[in-house]
């Protein structure tokens, strides 16, 4: 079971958005992100970050051939970089979106992303009052 955060786009009070705008982003260790770094971090929209990360890998790189650190060095910090990089990447990914409107407003837990979303729109259709219900609490004229 993993544990999903939702975030929502910023909405006038009392609007939900449509459920196509809703983002789901897991928590805990990527293996695209480990693997595939500025790159994922660019599939996933997060076009400040992955630009960063870039600058930031050619900086150490070249702060590297300037100072003659030993390659097995650079590599064990790529490493540990691309290790930081997959337990954070969502975390990277969720303040791009807080950086471009979008509120975290909840968590689900579920195996996959498609459960998760099903867990949460089920538990979200639960909460919400139907017709009937308006008319037995009084609520409809």
């Amino acid at each position: 079971m993993a544990i999903f955060t939702v975030h929502f786009p910023r909405m006038a009070p009392g609007q939900l958005p449509a459920p196509d705008k809703i983002v789901f982003l897991r928590d805990g260790f990527s293996w695209p992100a480990f693997i595939f770094g500025p790159f994922w971090l660019a599939w996933r929209r997060a076009w400040l970050v992955a630009v960063l990360w870039t600058l930031l890998l050619v900086a150490l790189a070249l702060i590297a051939w300037q100072l003659r650190v030993s390659r097995d060095a650079m590599s064990w910090l790529t490493f540990g970089l691309a290790v930081w990089l997959g337990f954070e990447g969502e975390r990277l990914v969720g303040w791009n979106l807080a950086r471009r409107g979008y509120v975290e407003q909840d968590l689900v837990i579920g195996d996959d992303l498609d459960e998760a979303e099903a867990a949460y729109f089920h538990r979200h259709r639960a909460s919400e009052p139907t017709a009937k219900d308006d008319v037995a609490g009084g609520l409809a004229p």
